[in-house]
């Protein structure tokens, strides 16, 4: 620590322009990560059937209004046929099937659409919040019988209410700042620097983001402000408490003059483990059995 420290005397702006570098860096992989294992993001891959390789995209968030797709993506090998089997989760619905067609698909994400060309199905939009499908896809490549692509785990997809977007970019923004800050206030404690400055703007960006602009996403999407404890158990919710709880801990350990690193790190720590930790998580779910659900107003 204390050569880290040398170091960072000798060269003070070097040793700043690279621990940001890095900060962000860790922040870019953090939130990839995230978007990645997030149910936004489509579930993608590639199977390998009798009459080659076949690539898919299958939707597993949808807005109310709009089918979901779910998609074989071209070039799509000849021979090749399929269906959708699907019913609403947490119901006392029958299987339905839906024939696979050659088509074109579009879908919006984040406020990009993106066209999909080869074959499809598109299962009739939910009305609920929160009200989410269950699905399995089966490919008949000419064998003996046709191959669900994700073998006996059924795909789930949520359907949510509009979110505008000026909230979700905004909230997407505070939270990278946070995260951002949060690593770059570990370092400059690693350091033994001036973190202190750090780790207030850190509690500050992480309440705008966590709870204001969070709730606020929350509260259109699916009609509740928060479904963390005690309300719920969103993990989303809870994990960005745990991490609030850590640095205001940090911040109370290293008030007025005192000096406590080991806090930093420890709630740095913490912030990383939140961010690694897969999205959305025991989420909102609408229950169509009861016609109620947790973290979302239906």
């Amino acid at each position: 620590m204390s050569s880290l420290k040398e170091i960072a005397n000798r060269k003070p702006k070097l040793t700043s322009v690279l621990l940001w570098a890095l900060a962000a860096i860790l922040t870019i992989v953090c939130f990839t990560y995230q978007d990645k294992t997030g149910p936004t993001y489509p579930l993608e891959g590639e199977i390998q059937t009798e009459q080659g390789a076949l690539r898919y995209k299958f939707l597993r968030s949808e807005t109310i209004g709009t089918d979901l797709k779910i998609m074989l993506v071209d070039p799509v090998p000849e021979g090749i046929s399929g269906h959708v089997q699907y019913r609403r989760y947490k119901s006392d619905d029958d299987w339905s099937t839906m024939p696979i067609e050659l088509g074109e698909f579009a879908f919006s994400r984040r406020g990009s659409t993106e066209t999909v060309e080869g074959m499809g199905a598109q299962l009739p939009s939910l009305q609920e919040r929160a009200g989410k499908y269950e699905y399995f896809v089966y490919i008949d490549d000419g064998g003996e019988q046709p191959l669900s692509v994700t073998a006996d785990k059924p795909i789930y997809a949520r359907y949510k209410a509009s979110v505008p977007m000026w909230v979700l970019l905004l909230h997407i923004l505070a939270i990278f700042a946070s995260m951002a800050l949060a690593i770059r206030t570990a370092f400059e404690a690693i350091i033994d620097g001036n973190y202190k400055w750090m780790m207030w703007a850190t509690i500050v960006s992480l309440l705008l983001g966590g709870f204001v602009l969070g709730p606020l996403v929350q509260w259109y999407a699916f009609g509740v402000w928060w479904s963390g404890v005690p309300f719920g158990y969103d993990w989303t919710d809870n994990k960005v408490l745990v991490e609030l709880v850590f640095w205001l801990l940090a911040a109370f350990l290293n008030r007025g003059s005192r000096r406590n690193r080991w806090s930093v790190y420890v709630a740095g720590i913490v912030t990383l483990i939140v961010y690694f930790s897969p999205h959305s998580l025991f989420g909102s779910e609408y229950d169509y059995r009861s016609g109620t659900g947790h973290g979302t107003a239906g």
